[in-house]
């Protein structure tokens, strides 16, 4: 079939799990014998081209405007769905939370094209709390229920679009990972390391791990933290570090290219996610359960009773907790080691990549 994905963020222009999710649905898609397209913007970079054939897909990138909040604004994206919309069997749109989105669930609704939606979290990691209260009782939606299907990540994402007013079919497919590229590397040797990925950036709760990583310092004082990411936190977060004196211990790593993650997942004692609001459990923490990576993440409904035998979770917002959990497990070797295998077996058995795809797709051949 003939797919359009309209995409806020695709790696590697992006680096996030959005971004992954997008680029990876869309290549295997392309793989399986489908005609994908995906459109996005340049996010302001000019020199990028307008036009690409990768991995399979094609890519049509479209001037960014403006950028509030955190989301990019090309109007080009409305116009090429009204005069290309109908040559598509499907449209697929990632996050209410896009004004692309927006975009997409009006105009294909216009067009009398089948519209999906995949819900990547409720609430934005950037926006005002404010500003998201109005903008979800409005906009977000009126998105959500233009959309002929809404994919979900979990049962508990699904209940909380009921509880706001989603009135759409709702499909809960799972996000998954590739257990073949995200493997345990025993040629890899151990750092005194605790290792974050993702955005720096409001909502993430990187200032509570780092005010825990101050305490665990008391009994670990050669013990690194690496944080792998950008984001406009980061000057603040530096500024904090030194403050508290660990500048030597915490490594900002910036943003890494996707393919060499599996090897700062196994150089790594831990992973740590001090994250307050997700759609799921995140995409990173599979990936470093996929390499044997037991996880220390924050106690928050979306990963609530998902973490059991594959790390711990802590008291979202304290330091003090935090810091509890990761001591007990760099305290016992053997737990570690016993949960990084019991974390890899689950993301096998629970989190297919494969099955994924599989089901996203034929949910599409069931609305058509």
């Amino acid at each position: 079939m003939k797919i359009l994905r309209i995409a806020g963020e695709i790696y590697p222009d992006i680096i996030g799990g959005i971004a992954l999710h997008t680029h990876h649905m869309s290549k295997i898609q392309s793989q399986i014998g489908h005609e994908v397209t995906v459109i996005t913007s340049d996010y302001g970079n000019k020199d990028l081209p307008r036009k690409e054939k990768r991995n399979g897909y094609e890519l049509i990138r479209f001037e960014e405007i403006m950028k509030p909040v955190d989301n990019s604004i090309c109007p080009g994206i409305g116009k090429y769905l009204l005069e290309h919309g109908n040559e598509y069997d499907i449209i697929h749109t990632h996050s209410h939370l896009f004004f692309s989105s927006n975009l997409a669930t009006k105009i294909g609704n216009i067009l009398k094209k089948p519209v999906v939606l995949t819900n990547h979290g409720f609430t934005s990691q950037t926006a005002p709390r404010a500003l998201q209260s109005i903008y979800n009782s409005t906009i977000g939606k009126w998105t959500f229920n233009l959309a002929d299907l809404v994919f979900c990540y979990t049962d508990q994402a699904k209940q909380e679009l009921r509880e706001n007013g989603i009135q759409t079919d709702i499909e809960v497919i799972h996000n998954g990972i590739n257990c073949e590229f995200f493997k345990p590397n025993t040629d890899i040797e151990k750092k005194s390391q605790l290792l974050y990925v993702g955005r720096l950036k409001p909502l993430k709760g990187i200032e509570y791990l780092i005010e825990a990583f101050d305490i665990i310092t008391d009994d670990y004082p050669d013990l690194h933290l690496k944080l792998v990411g950008e984001g406009p936190l980061k000057d603040d977060l530096k500024d904090m570090v030194e403050d508290l004196g660990i500048q030597d211990n915490v490594i900002f790593e910036g943003e890494v290219e996707y393919e060499d993650m599996p090897d700062y997942y196994n150089e790594s004692l831990l992973f740590v996610s001090p994250t307050l609001t997700e759609a799921a459990v995140p995409r990173v923490a599979m990936e470093a359960w996929a390499c044997e990576l037991p996880v220390v993440i924050s106690d928050i409904p979306q990963t609530r009773g998902k973490i059991k035998r594959a790390g711990f979770t802590f008291e979202p917002k304290s330091p003090e907790d935090l810091s509890k959990k990761v001591l007990k497990l760099l305290d016992d070797g053997e737990l570690r080691e016993l949960l990084g295998q019991k974390a890899r077996k689950r993301v096998k058995e629970k989190f297919s990549w494969q099955e994924t795809v599989e089901k996203t797709t034929e949910a599409y051949n069931e609305i058509l």
